[in-house]
Order: C-alpha cells, then structure tokens, then sequence
C-alpha cells in the first residue's frame, strides 16, 4: 500500500498574500497520472482511426461492355469476301485502263494518220499525188513553186497554159514545146506529171474527228491553183 504521503502546494503573490492550498496523496497523484494516460492513448487511436468517405465509388468491369468476340470461322469468311471483291475492282480497273489505252493508241495512230508529213499539220486541203502520198495543199504549192522558180532560171519563157497561139494571119502554130519543170514528191521523190487530186476520203475523215473545226490556213480553190504549175 502506498503511504498517504499528503503533497502541499502552495502560491504566493508578490504583494505577500496566499492563495488557496491544494493538498494531494500520494494516490491522487497516481490516479492523475494514470487518467492522463488514458486520454493520450484515446487521442492516439482517434487519430490513426481510418477515415470512411461518404462517397459512393462504381466499380464497372469492362468486359460488360466489349462486343462478343465473332467466331474465327466467320471472321475468316468475311475477309475472303473482302478480297475477292478487292480483286474483282482491280480486275474492272485494269480492263478500263486497258481500253483507254488502245483508245489513246488510236486515237495517236489515226492523227499521224491525217497529218500532213511535210508540215505535222491537220490535213484540211488534202491532195494526193500520182505516187500515192498525201499532203496538204499550202505545202503541196510551196514545194511545186521552188521547182518552177529553178525551171524558169532555164527557161524564162516558160509558161504551161500558152502552148500555141494564133499568128498574123489567123492560123493557130504550136508553141515551141518546152519541158515540164520537174516536180517531184515531196517524200519518195518520185517524178510528178499531173496534177494532185483532192483526197475526199481523208477529208472526210478529218471532218469526223475535228468536228466543229476549221482550217487555220485560208486556201484557194485546188481546182485553179494548179493552172500555174501544169497545162489545163
């Protein structure tokens, strides 16, 4: 048993005066001590106590929400679908570019066909030779005038629409017969004696394939335009 030692306290101001005296046991001591020991410990648990939110947290799993997984065999199905329709397009796609392209082959071949060779151009006038060649007219005129130019150097006095005339007495004499200039074909050379003839069929032809167009040359009728090169 702890003895009843009684503990005095006492507090004096500095005026000298007293103040109330508390006496303790021993017991009042221990019994204060252990009473602190007790609310410390209660303040400890009250703050290592978990915190419960009020708020309510939803836990979704996301396997809810995926789409059912297609069976491999039907998956499988619908990408040898996919490319065979793939390879149809391409098929389709490959015959259309194969017909444009015997279209533009054509359509080239048929140009070089109604181009003139002597200038690259449309043939508008086209006249074609005793050789068989074709050219146009503007360019047909040019080549025949150079030949004529060289002619008349020799023969001055060359003119194909005056071979004969009528003498002082009214009788028709022939013409000192002179020889033709020597025209030839623009391409293969060969000797020209007539005069070109208007190749209707490749006119024709250029008026279906240049429709709504016109000549850019401007020429003159080709039945007159010959006079100055060979005799009516």
């Amino acid at each position: 048993m702890p003895s009843a030692t009684r503990t005095t306290r006492s507090s004096t101001r500095n005026n000298g005066s007293t103040q109330d005296v508390v006496c303790l046991t021993d017991s009042d001591v221990l019994a204060i001590k252990r009473g602190s020991k007790k609310d410390s410990t209660k303040q400890t648990r009250k703050e290592n106590r978990p915190v419960i939110s009020s708020e309510v947290i939803e836990i979704s799993s996301d396997e809810d929400e995926e789409e059912p997984i297609a069976p491999r065999a039907s998956v499988a199905s619908k990408l040898q679908t996919k490319i065979r329709e793939l390879e149809r397009a391409n098929a389709a796609m490959k015959r259309e570019n194969d017909e444009l392209k015997k279209k533009q082959t054509l359509s080239t071949d048929l140009e070089e066909q109604i181009s003139c060779e002597v200038c690259s151009g449309t043939l508008w006038s086209p006249y074609i030779l005793t050789c068989g060649h074709t050219f146009c007219q503007h360019d047909l005129e040019n080549w025949f005038s150079v030949a004529l130019k060289q002619h008349r150097n020799v023969y001055p006095h060359y003119n194909p629409n005056a071979q004969q005339h009528a003498n002082v007495y009214g009788f028709y004499q022939q013409q000192l017969q002179l020889p033709l200039p020597a025209y030839t074909c623009p391409k293969c050379r060969e000797k020209v004696s007539a005069r070109p003839i208007q190749n209707f069929a490749v006119k024709a032809v250029v008026r279906a394939v240049h429709a709504g167009e016109s000549s850019p040359k401007k020429t003159v009728d080709g039945a007159n335009v010959w006079n100055r090169f060979f005799p009516a």
